[in-house]
């Protein structure tokens, strides 16, 4: 009855660059990033009887990256060097970014580090179980505790500015494309220092945890030679992730906002110190009980039939581990600047930016510290009270399972689950217009006349002569109708995190035939027939929980086949033979149906007019395609492939009616198959070289590029040589979504 202590330890340490992009220090996107990695793992294994075994195990990993390493970045002072103002401390080289445009114009790199973000991830761990049999039965019993932790740093205490092709478009192009592009370039504006958005922050390194605990019981009951039962009940309590200090700001629908006239939408801060709500924004979920239940019954002396049925949760999300903007003693603080009306800058780059100082260290936790004066920003992001709960999903199967000859299984099963609670955050938008909404107004989104005097400014003749106002002093009167007659109209979008509102459908039947090692040869082949469904979220967000669709990787069929063959060795000469034995050949195939395409967005304005986004109409009876993209007969530089007559623009102010996803609308088929042929030589007891060549994409197919499938509208272009050059249903002839057919030879040594 002796114990077992084992122990394993490994470190990776490498500090590398994250890629060249041709530019000197300090206006690099270059960063040098040190890394270094560390896992430990402790176990110890007692067997207190010949039937009982005890396990006790614990373990720490820590992950840490610099990320920003360029003493050059982070010292330079850019008064001195571009006479721009506004880093906290006065130094460090200033994050630009947007530069580029996607009619192909402008700059595709950022200047300065705008990804910078030094971060540490550190989780320890803790397992214990237990394992005794007594008759028919064995029983388990067990537990497991960790924490996932996350501090990380930011760059934005050195400014950040982002340009849009807005302030050099056309006012009324807002929220359209023409010809597939937007109009206007954003390397002219910042050329022109218009800037479109800009933030800075104060330097913090926040603590994010989040603590799991868990605990089981189960078990093995053999009933009689041919019944076998194995129930259980597994325990989950988990949280949201949470800032160490409580140091986290929330948007709040139900505090007064002193900087908006004290309409309802504020800042609310977590935790107890002065100012603060002495709450917690969310709290673990105490009910998450997962009962399971397992039988297998042999039907004949070769057949046998399985059941299960178990209620599992899943990991919650980060819930306040990824909400920004907090703000509080000790804390930190992004102040943002956006642009007052579209097209107009939020500051211009010669002027820098401009805040008092004390706004980014404020220990008073002031409600109003969004907007500032005279802007309309986005607040922090509303935590959801339902963040702490995990993810529910009802699983359940019933298979059988037949041996036909020794080496020869197959099995048929039907596998089903339903989720609940799952995080979906889409499925809220707080700060939308709705009809009904305007409708209080006296507003009739479906009426032209009305649609102009929601895109009007507050301070238009029409607007005013209609009766409307700015609803609080200091608003923005270059805002339009349509943002002041907002829930919340002194803020833009107001994000959500941890809101438990998704849901799932999935069905499948499940077919597999193994056949084991015999001759040298065994394969397994896995068929799966599927139905994935997810609650939608692509048109009104008042009517969302009506709406269901299938997923964006909903793939119906799919068949996988991976094969190992020994080579048989023919030869009976000793030395050919030396050579030839033990080689083993290896092929995995996979050929599924293409994935889904998006439904196309519909381009009548929904976006400035209600601030939510919609689907066209689908035109019953017309063909999506043009051409079948599994022909092999595509000329990317002549042929269309998709159908606009198939999808019509809702009515001017009315939502489409189209699904986010239709089965029948999918991108081209995409076979996978790979190949290796390896061999392992045994040079002592404990000794071996493997070596393995291993080739891709063996039969070298060349696959289309996706098609374009965002605008229906889109204007059909050619080059002057009378090559497609975009339009709805363009493929790209530029790239290809597979490289070619390649090969790598792999050895290792083990000893």
């Amino acid at each position: 009855n002796q114990g077992k202590l084992s122990f394993y330890w490994s470190q990776y340490k490498g500090p590398h660059y994250n890629g060249l992009d041709g530019l000197p220090v300090p206006i690099t996107q270059q960063r040098f990033i040190q890394t270094l990695t560390s896992t430990y793992r402790l176990n110890y294994d007692q067997p207190l009887t010949p039937t009982w075994l005890v396990h006790l195990g614990v373990g720490y990993l820590d992950h840490y990256n610099t990320d920003c390493g360029l003493p050059a970045v982070e010292n330079y002072d850019p008064v001195a060097g571009l006479g721009l103002v506004g880093a906290v401390y006065g130094k460090g080289f200033p994050a630009i970014s947007g530069l580029n445009s996607t009619n192909g114009g402008g700059m595709a790199l950022g200047i300065g580090s705008v990804n910078c973000q030094p971060i540490e991830v550190y989780k320890p761990t803790a397992v214990a179980s237990s394992s005794l049999s007594r008759g028919n039965h064995t029983f388990k019993v067990g537990g497991d505790w960790r924490i996932d932790a996350l501090t990380s740093g930011t760059s934005g205490a050195y400014g950040s500015y982002s340009f849009s092709g807005a302030q050099t478009g056309l006012p009324y192009t807002q929220g359209q494309t023409i010809g597939g592009s937007t109009v206007g370039l954003p390397y002219a504006s910042f050329l022109l220092g218009l800037v479109n958005t800009a933030s800075v922050s104060n330097p913090a390194l926040p603590q994010t945890r989040k603590a799991s605990w868990a605990g089981y019981l189960q078990d093995n009951w053999k009933v009689t030679r041919k019944l076998t039962l194995d129930y259980g009940l597994r325990y989950d309590l988990q949280g949201a992730g949470d800032e160490f200090h409580h140091r986290v700001s929330a948007f709040s629908a139900s505090i007064p906002n002193p900087s908006a006239g004290g309409l309802l939408g504020a800042t609310v801060y977590e935790g107890s110190s002065p100012g603060a709500c002495n709450c917690i924004f969310t709290k673990p979920y105490p009910y998450a009980f997962g009962p399971r239940f397992g039988v297998a019954y042999q039907i004949a002396p070769k057949t046998v039939l399985r059941g299960g049925f178990g209620v599992t949760y899943a990991q919650t999300g980060g819930g306040q581990a990824t909400n920004q903007a907090t703000l509080g003693a000790g804390g930190w603080n992004t102040l943002a600047f956006s642009n007052p009306t579209y097209g107009s800058p939020a500051s211009l780059l010669k002027n820098g930016l401009t805040y008092n100082l004390s706004d980014l260290f404020n220990s008073t936790l002031n409600a109003g510290v969004r907007p500032q004066p005279g802007q309309i920003q986005s607040p922090s992001a509303e935590i959801d009270h339902n963040a702490g709960r995990p993810p529910r999903v009802m699983q359940w199967n019933v298979s059988l399972q037949r041996e036909v000859t020794k080496d020869l299984l197959i099995e048929a099963a039907y596998v089903g689950n339903r989720g609940v609670w799952l995080e979906q955050d889409t499925q809220e938008n707080l700060n939308a217009l709705t009809p009904a909404r305007l409708a209080t107004f006296g507003l009739d989104i479906t009426n032209a006349a009305n649609r102009t005097l929601l895109t009007s400014t507050v301070a238009s003749a029409a607007v005013v002569a209609a009766g409307f106002k700015a609803p609080y002093a200091g608003f923005p009167t270059t805002q339009t109708l349509a943002q002041a007659l907002r829930p919340y109209p002194q803020f833009s979008t107001i994000s959500v995190v941890g809101a438990a509102l998704g849901r799932s459908w999935f069905d499948s039947l499940q077919m597999k035939l193994t056949k084991r090692l015999s001759h040298g040869l065994d394969v397994q082949s896995n068929f799966v027939w599927l139905k994935n469904e997810g609650s939608a979220n692509n048109n009104d967000i008042s009517n969302l929980p009506t709406q269901k669709a299938i997923t964006s990787n909903e793939q119906p069929f799919a068949l996988v086949v991976a094969l190992n063959y020994q080579l048989p060795v023919v030869s009976s000469n000793r030395f050919l033979r030396a050579v030839i034995r033990d080689w083993t050949l290896s092929t995995i195939v996979k050929y599924s149906t293409g994935l889904p395409i998006p439904t196309p967005a519909s381009t009548n304005n929904l976006s400035s007019l209600l601030f939510q986004t919609a689907t066209v109409n689908r035109v019953p009876g017309v063909p999506l395609f043009l051409q079948d993209l599994n022909c092999h007969c595509i000329d990317p530089y002549q042929n269309l492939v998709l159908n606009p007559a198939a999808w019509a623009q809702p009515a001017a102010g009315q939502f489409g009616t189209a699904a986010p996803y239709y089965n029948d609308f999918r991108y081209e088929r995409r076979p996978s198959e790979q190949a290796s042929l390896g061999r392992i030589f045994r040079i002592r007891e404990k000794m071996s070289l493997q070596i393995r060549a291993e080739f891709f994409n063996i039969f070298n197919r060349t696959y289309i590029n996706n098609p374009v499938a965002t605008n229906p509208l889109a204007t059909t272009t050619h080059n002057a040589a009378g090559q497609l050059t975009g339009g709805f249903g363009y493929i790209n002839p530029g790239t290809v979504e597979d490289n070619p057919r390649s090969g790598q030879i792999v050895a290792r040594f083990r000893f």
